[in-house]
């Protein structure tokens, strides 16, 4: 009887600590959410997104709007890949990236888009502000005019 009773508390206990160790694995709900950077223009402003979902995927895009205005006119790019967070940086690893089919049309339709990349393309973002901001951090080889920052938005 003290055997089984033995048995089962170590069972229990396995069971626990199984389920802490795949918690550890899964991503913080403070990362997880949708962050956004606007560029704003005079023909038109350009909304960044990029948003980080349970089990390390992402996706990004780029909407492109009439300047001030809340409607979108089509998709400039848009992404999807995986993520993974080290400290306070969160990589991101682009799987497939989509754009415009013509280089003299600015925005189209999402599902118009074509696939010009698969796999290679990575970035570094730098985690700030109690996670609502991720601030890009420019590798070298890139040309970095300035540092962008997307805003947590959800």
């Amino acid at each position: 009887m003290n055997l089984k009773l033995i048995l089962l508390f170590l069972s229990i206990a396995l069971i626990f600590s199984c389920k802490e160790e795949e918690m550890d694995m899964q991503p913080s709900k403070q990362e997880l959410g949708k962050y956004q950077l606007e560029v704003k223009g005079n023909t038109y402003d350009l909304i960044n997104i990029i948003e980080l979902k349970i089990g390390g995927n992402v996706i990004g895009a780029g909407i492109v709007k009439n300047p001030g205005g809340s409607e979108d006119l089509g998709y400039n790019y848009y992404f999807t890949g995986k993520y993974t967070m080290n400290d306070d940086v969160i990589s991101i690893f682009q799987e497939s990236y989509f754009q415009t089919a013509s280089p003299s049309k600015l925005f189209d339709a999402r599902e118009l888009l074509v696939l010009v990349q698969a796999g290679s393309e990575s970035f570094d973002f730098a985690i700030k502000s109690n996670y609502t901001e991720l601030h890009l951090i420019c590798s070298s080889g890139n040309l970095c005019l300035d540092n962008p920052i997307y805003k947590k938005v959800d």
